[in-house]
């Protein structure tokens, strides 16, 4: 009965033999790039903990790579110099943005005000497709309060968050 239901298993999948050896070389070559992907994290800890647009394309583009290094043997090489150029330019361009205010801003984005002394930039919200109802509603998970009078500022970052300032409360003590 077993027997029966893994050949009828194994016929569905198609598992027999032949099909193992493709596994295992797919198993080997993940496991090379999952360890590949590790060591460049390892020594680009910025690429990781600095959410920008364009680590953010970055990421999508060697998830797409990597992929196909799996699936398929003869992308294997390109795909490790694929990645390395990927990695190399993703550093040119910080290098870069670290020098030149222009590309640090295309790159990473500017930060913009959406609330200034209690009062919400209407330009910038419009500008930015940011309702009133998405700032209250952050308003009031980080802050815990629907009142942007005791707000100093918001600031729309160059990640997508929006944070918040507290008007300073002078002690009249």
């Amino acid at each position: 009965m077993y027997t029966l239901f893994f050949q009828f298993v194994s016929q569905a999948i198609g598992l027999d033999i032949f099909s193992i050896t493709p596994l295992i070389h797919m198993l080997i070559r993940s496991i090379i790039i999952y360890f590949f992907g590790v060591t460049l994290a390892r020594f680009n800890k910025k690429l990781i903990g600095i959410r920008t647009p364009f680590n953010f394309i970055l990421f999508i583009m060697l998830g797409s790579v990597f992929a196909n290094a799996i699936v398929d043997e003869k992308f294997f090489l390109a795909t490790m110099a694929i990645t390395l150029f990927l990695i190399l330019l993703n550093g040119l361009m910080t290098m870069l943005s670290f020098h030149i205010p222009f590309i640090e801003s295309f790159v990473k984005g500017m930060d913009v005000i959406l609330v200034k002394n209690g009062e919400i930039q209407w330009h910038a919200m419009k500008k930015n497709f940011i309702t009133e109802r998405e700032l209250l509603k952050e308003l009031h998970k980080q802050v815990h309060t629907n009142s942007l009078k005791k707000i100093s500022s918001a600031v729309l970052e160059s990640d997508g968050t929006i944070n918040f300032i507290q008007q300073k409360t002078i002690c009249k003590c």
